[in-house]
């Protein structure tokens, strides 16, 4: 917590606080999780887990805003990624079967999307959501998004027992797997297939 502003006085406490409760809340999604997947919940529930919080500020663009991203497309190189669009602005898609789809936000509401570590712990029986951001023509947008990720020294492989199927990931560091991650441009779901296991 140095590293954010301590002005406004209550802006750090506040987001002390706000980052506490969401540690609560991605503990209670993995254990949900795991029980979707008939494993102990144990093995999702890892006490080693870091959480890099971030805000988003997107600035109404009125001449061209269809020519604009905010964000280009991408899946995040988290575990969970527990989002909050604070101001109800229109802005964030998701990508099904090739089509861009608009995600309505909600007043109050907390978006969690599954990250590129999930996909690869449940051998892809949750997937990594591939997202991107627009601007707005007339309202700016303002977000708030919380990154659940194994702490660096940690290792992520397909957990046994989630799939009868053939293993489609490698055993991957969290280390490895997040510097190649920010290596790549934002740009799908690239970082995630240089992790995948051959299929021939």
């Amino acid at each position: 917590m140095s590293y954010w502003p301590s002005q406004p006085h209550t802006f750090r406490s506040s987001i002390e606080e706000y980052s506490s409760k969401l540690m609560k809340l991605a503990h209670s999604v993995a254990n949900f999780i795991a029980k979707t997947l008939d494993v102990d919940p144990e093995l999702l529930a890892d006490k080693n887990v870091v959480q890099f919080v971030g805000m988003n500020y997107y600035p109404p663009c009125t001449l061209t805003p269809e020519k604009v991203l905010g964000f280009s497309p991408h899946s995040d190189g988290s575990f969970l990624t527990i989002l909050l669009e604070v101001n109800s602005v229109q802005g964030l898609q998701i990508r099904r079967h090739g089509v861009w789809i608009p995600v309505n936000p909600r007043p109050y509401a907390l978006l969690v999307n599954a990250g590129d570590l999930l996909e690869i712990i449940t051998n892809g029986k949750y997937k990594s959501i591939e997202h991107r951001v627009t601007i707005n023509a007339h309202n700016e947008r303002l977000s708030i998004s919380a990154f659940h990720v194994p702490k660096y020294d940690r290792i992520v492989s397909p957990l046994l027992g989630v799939t009868d199927e053939k293993v489609l990931y490698k055993i991957t560091k969290v280390e490895e797997y997040s510097r190649l991650y920010l290596s790549k441009k934002l740009d799908g779901k690239r970082a995630l297939d240089h992790v995948k296991l051959s299929q021939t």
